[in-house]
């Protein structure tokens, strides 16, 4: 798997954990997901501007810390979709590739 492959994965692991809980915030998201604050900040930024996710704030009181609800779009449900079906595409070839290996591996130990 390279690098963009790896940033994709984490993407999908974004995506799935925000809509399994919008309240979560983006420290206990890099915890569950065990990346940094850093690059789940970056990651985060970057799926708000495609319009994957939504920020919310519903804290109404003036001089109250924000608290943030995200939320995935209609755009962030198409964007999983296409990101899982890459990564089943991708997790096939490598099962096959290791059956093929497999298979000559026998039929030489004959």
């Amino acid at each position: 798997m390279n690098e963009h492959d790896s940033l994709k994965e984490e993407t999908l692991h974004i995506i799935r954990e925000v809509d399994s809980n919008p309240a979560l915030n983006q420290r206990l998201l890099s915890q569950r997901l065990n990346i940094s604050l850093g690059k789940t900040n970056y990651l985060m930024k970057e799926l708000v501007k495609k319009g994957v996710i939504e920020i919310v704030n519903f804290s109404t009181k003036p001089g109250k810390a924000n608290k943030l609800k995200y939320i995935i779009t209609k755009k962030g449900i198409e964007h999983k979709i296409v990101l899982t079906s890459h990564f089943l595409r991708m997790k096939e070839k490598e099962y096959n590739r290791l059956k093929q290996e497999y298979e000559m591996y026998v039929s030489n130990r004959k």
